[in-house]
């Protein structure tokens, strides 16, 4: 079966060999004119509209994050190719290329994600429904346009038998993109949600976020460094803290860090260490800091370490 987790050439120095999927099949069909630098899409008989898009187009993936504020919930794009077409399941044959689309509630929720139909228990009631069309790249203005649909499963839920939400109607016009997230940060940057830097060494490989992001939750600072679709190193912390370095517990509730390697029931681990605060500008929003940390697993043997981390983020 394909594995949930996208595995780009950036970071795995493996190569994907996409084919764009036939004429016959179609996405739904979307406004001709929508606002410019939006991603939009309809579930639960609304229409999501997001407030911030940063977007990556370089040689080896395209990724389009739109997060929705105040909400704090996120849509998720990713594909292993930079190239105009439309692409589903059937465009990938390699075991290890992923479509990328994934819906993410606010307040650390299960994420529910676009997957073939083996990949969901029989007795959910499930319809592949996914399609992304990346209608147009200008590597001159920078801009990406595209639509995209999909019927995203929370794995976990029921007793990991899931859970399925429908997403129909999504589009994207002419988001602004560059060609990579800076992991290796300039001096003092002042980060914008565009400009959000992450760098850390999971396992003693060099962790390469395909996106960066932090929102402010429930009294809580929840920063994301994703990598694919799934792959996440995350930090949560006081929405007060200052300056200075912090014990972190396995399942502290003031500060906790947590990394997600998959959405398998043993793809979860929590982590122990700490983190400094070099700085936090409550009053602008922005947070910098290191952190280290051995992340463990209360199902499951394996143990993996981030050292080296740091971070400097808008939220």
């Amino acid at each position: 079966m394909k594995k949930i987790s996208i595995l780009f050439l950036a970071i795995l120095a493996s190569v994907f060999v996409l084919n764009s999927c036939s004429k016959d099949e179609k996405i739904d069909d979307v406004a001709d004119v929508e606002k410019d630098g939006t991603l939009k899409v309809d579930f639960d008989g609304k229409t999501f509209i997001s407030t911030t898009v940063q977007a990556i187009v370089n040689d080896n993936y395209i990724s389009i994050t739109g997060l929705r504020a105040p909400n704090g919930d996120f849509i998720q794009i990713t594909l292993p190719t930079n190239k105009v077409g439309t692409y589903t399941w059937k465009s990938f044959n390699n075991f290890d290329d992923t479509l990328g689309l994934v819906y993410t509630p606010a307040g650390g929720s299960n994420s529910f994600i676009c997957a073939p139909k083996e990949e969901v228990d029989a007795s959910l009631d499930y319809t592949d429904t996914g399609s992304l069309t990346i209608s147009s790249i200008d590597n001159t203005t920078k801009k990406i346009s595209g639509t995209f649909q999909f019927t995203g499963v929370d794995f976990m839920a029921n007793k990991g038998k899931g859970e399925a939400k429908i997403f129909t109607k999504g589009v994207f016009t002419n988001i602004s993109f560059t060609s990579d997230v800076n992991p290796n940060p300039t001096p003092n940057p002042t980060p914008t949600p565009s400009s959000n830097t992450f760098s850390a060494k999971l396992d003693g490989v060099a962790f390469v976020p395909t996106n960066i992001f932090a929102i402010l939750q429930n009294n809580k600072i929840a920063i994301s460094a994703r990598k694919g679709s799934v792959e996440t190193i995350g930090l949560f912390l006081p929405s007060t803290v200052k300056a200075g370095t912090y014990a972190v517990e396995a399942y502290g509730l003031d500060y906790s860090f947590l990394y997600n390697k998959d959405m398998t029931a043993n793809g979860t681990f929590t982590g122990a260490g700490s983190v400094t605060i070099t700085s936090h500008d409550t009053s602008k929003k922005i947070i910098k800091g290191t952190f280290t940390s051995k992340y463990t697993s209360l199902l499951v043997k394996d143990t993996h370490n981030a050292t080296e981390g740091a971070f400097s983020i808008s939220y």
